[in-house]
């Protein structure tokens, strides 16, 4: 396999020192001008009181370029209308956060017809964007001919973008999420090339193996061989937690667009931090400020109709994730994973809070 050539990765690193130098910009898609900075799908978190919550971040001026939703799982008939909108409830209000990001609707199948039907509707609902999972590890999905498994037969993933590009109205983009293989990258460019045939708007790219789950490492630089065949953009994801990480990232992936989903358990201030002068990207969220967040969290799980049992869940997933992607929280969540109710818990988060001001970087 070729590797990019010195002259491409010559004009990748001045297109990134463009694309840096403009971040404050807030781009719609990653072609456009400025940085795309996406909150990505993420099963069991990205719900709609998530997405409120990170897009309501420093008054509604969070710096998320638009969020992808869980997935709508497609099987063998199209999902109907009240299910969408049940799923992306943002569909009743223009596609859109109360702070008024885009919110793309993200559908998982194995069989092109019923996943475009689906796309149709979705659109037809008001969704400003839809993108298809291809990269979903998860065992049961995956059994199941979804997410990732669809990677070992890019001609079946070109028929899904295909049949969806032709059903979807021309000014709604379709993009597609994919890892960089199913246990190796050897099958990239493949993959890309026919999302790209398809009519893929754009592609996104975890960088690991469907058999790596999330464990290290990330391979950024295999996003090149697929940036380096392909004339849409491709959107790096995976471990992108600071600045620095960005930086390797796009050096390494010839990337300028991104897409951010752990990282912002732990930092939730991270997009509109990147997109801050120097000194604002170093910046961290307070102690107090993350627990605040927390318990704004919890009350709206509550308000949204979720149990408290299931609020409490969701409080210590978010705990969990933040742990893994940042060792200093990782004791918090060790705290709070064990108390049974919501009370208790939040007295042990307002206590942590009040330990210190700052989370160390």
């Amino acid at each position: 396999m070729n590797a990019p050539t010195t002259e491409f990765r010559t004009t990748a690193s001045e297109r990134w020192r463009e694309v840096w130098a403009g971040r404050s910009r807030v781009a719609a898609r990653p072609d456009a001008d400025g940085l795309y900075l996406a909150l990505a799908p993420m099963d069991g978190v990205t719900d709609a009181v998530y997405r409120t919550l990170l897009t309501d971040l420093e008054g509604g001026r969070s710096g998320i370029s638009v969020c992808v939703s869980e997935f709508v799982r497609v099987t063998r008939d199209a999902v109907p209308a009240s299910v969408l909108r049940r799923d992306v409830p943002e569909l009743d209000r223009g596609g859109r956060t109360p702070a008024g990001v885009p919110v793309f609707v993200q559908l998982l199948g194995g069989v092109a017809e019923p996943v475009a039907q689906t796309a149709r509707t979705a659109a037809q609902l008001g969704a400003l964007g839809v993108d298809l999972n291809f990269g979903c590890p998860a065992k049961t999905v995956n059994n199941h001919d979804g997410g990732a498994t669809l990677l070992k037969y890019p001609r079946r993933i070109y028929d899904i973008v295909r049949r969806t590009r032709d059903l979807v109205p021309a000014h709604v983009p379709v993009s597609m999420k994919m890892r960089v293989g199913w246990d190796s990258a050897d099958g990239i460019e493949e993959v890309a090339r026919a999302a790209e045939a398809g009519g893929a708007a754009w592609i996104t790219v975890h960088a690991r193996t469907r058999v790596q789950l999330y464990q290290p490492p990330v391979v950024w630089h295999a996003l090149s061989r697929a940036r380096a065949v392909v004339k849409v953009p491709v959107v790096a994801n995976g471990d992108l937690r600071h600045a620095a990480d960005i930086a390797a990232c796009a050096g390494q992936s010839e990337c300028e667009a991104f897409m951010i989903g752990r990282g912002a358990m732990a930092r939730p201030e991270l997009f509109a931090r990147l997109r801050g002068d120097e000194a604002d990207v170093q910046r961290r969220m307070s102690r107090p400020a993350f627990v605040e967040l927390l318990i704004r969290y919890h009350e709206l799980l509550l308000a949204s109709g979720v149990t408290a049992s299931r609020a409490l869940s969701r409080v210590k997933q978010w705990l969990r994730m933040a742990g893994d992607m940042d060792g200093a929280l990782e004791p918090l969540f060790t705290a709070v994973k064990v108390l049974p109710a919501w009370e208790p818990a939040r007295g042990v988060l307002l206590a942590w809070g009040d330990a210190a001001e700052q989370l160390p970087d």
